[in-house]
């Protein structure tokens, strides 16, 4: 049987019931998941599949107790799926399904219309990431892991989120999240930071977070229930994060969000840097 392309992708349970999936859909045992599993063996908020890159889909343990397993293996952090993918929450099993696989080609045209179709949109760009995760999971037990990382990136959403902010992306160690400025203030932006930084302060896991303003282009693709954010924004964000992982900074800011923040946080200088692919030299500070 042919699929129509506007199901996109759901999970199919196992007595053949479809739940689709359109941006982000959630599991656990209470009634705010868009899933709900009431098995004893199930977190109140146990994990959740996220469409991203246009269509991409991932999934994310929120650091359950008794885990989230793809083709009967746990998962260990956030993992890309694909069609016809077996997922296990406590004693439901699930097939994931996406026929109609999102090809490169698509994604191009979808791109191009869009940076035609939508104007540059002023937004706060965040991302935050795991420092050292290939020696962290070198030292610690699988199982271990996998309720570590998944606690602190069910405890990152809930921050973001209580301050409407989006998570964009999930980076298998790390996220990107944003918050369009004509909804956000300075203040907001300050709280998220102050949350995180008192994550931060629990040390367990150590990572670091770096937070930019600029114009973003964003483009909804409707059937996949999720906005891409494009363009030398994203492209800068994701470099700064990398500087400060160079200087040790677990906290840092752009020159842009430094300015925009008007002195609402203490910061000190980094000093300037050349960044691959930009002209000229960012400033940069940290918190």
């Amino acid at each position: 049987m042919s699929v129509p392309p506007e199901e996109g992708a759901w999970l199919e349970a196992a007595d053949g019931k479809r739940h689709p999936i359109h941006g982000s859909c959630s599991l656990g045992r209470t009634a705010a998941n868009t899933i709900v599993l009431e098995s004893p063996k199930v977190s109140r908020r146990h994990a959740l599949i996220h469409l991203q890159n246009i269509g991409e889909p991932w999934l994310i343990d929120f650091g359950s107790s008794n885990g989230t397993f793809l083709n009967k293996r746990r998962i260990h952090q956030p993992i890309r799926l694909s069609d016809g993918d077996q997922i296990t929450i406590g004693d439901e099993v699930f097939k994931f399904r996406q026929p109609l696989a999102i090809s490169d080609e698509y994604k191009t045209v979808v791109t191009q219309r869009t940076l035609r179709e939508i104007e540059n949109i002023p937004c706060w760009l965040l991302v935050a990431d795991i420092r050292d995760f290939t020696r962290l999971s070198r030292r610690m037990q699988s199982e271990d892991l996998d309720v570590l990382l998944g606690a602190w990136i069910f405890s990152c959403k809930e921050i973001i989120e209580n301050q409407h902010g989006i998570i964009n992306k999930y980076l298998g160690d790390g996220f990107l999240a944003y918050w369009r400025d004509a909804a956000t203030s300075p203040e907001d932006i300050v709280a998220v930071i102050s949350a995180l930084k008192e994550l931060q302060r629990k040390e367990r896991p150590e990572f670091r977070l770096v937070v930019h303003f600029g114009a973003v282009a964003i483009g909804g693709v409707a059937s996949m229930g999720e906005e891409s954010l494009m363009g030398g924004e994203v492209n800068l964000i994701f470099r700064l994060e990398k500087l400060a992982g160079s200087l040790g900074e677990p906290c840092c800011l752009s020159e842009t969000a430094h300015t925009t923040l008007h002195g609402l946080v203490p910061t000190r200088s980094l000093g300037e840097f050349e960044l691959k692919g930009f002209e000229g030299k960012c400033a940069f500070f940290a918190l």
